[in-house]
């Protein structure tokens, strides 16, 4: 199954020109670079918490769909 919010937060970071390090260190508090990378891959996953905070670096809002 296709995670499409992840490909949409990693194709965020990569059009920001932000690494996986740079978006982990810029979480507060920061994220390790290694997990962002894994989930940018697509080889985890992560909690909302988490999520929520990547989405604050690469600013991107997550709302409910209607």
């Amino acid at each position: 199954m296709t995670d499409w919010i992840q490909e949409t937060i990693a194709g965020r970071a990569e059009t920001l020109g932000l690494t996986a390090y740079a978006v982990g260190k810029a979480c507060d508090p920061p994220l390790d670079p290694g997990t962002v990378k894994r989930y940018f891959e697509g080889r985890c996953r992560l909690n909302s918490e988490y999520v929520g905070r990547i989405c604050r670096v690469v600013r991107l809002t997550l709302r409910p769909c209607r």
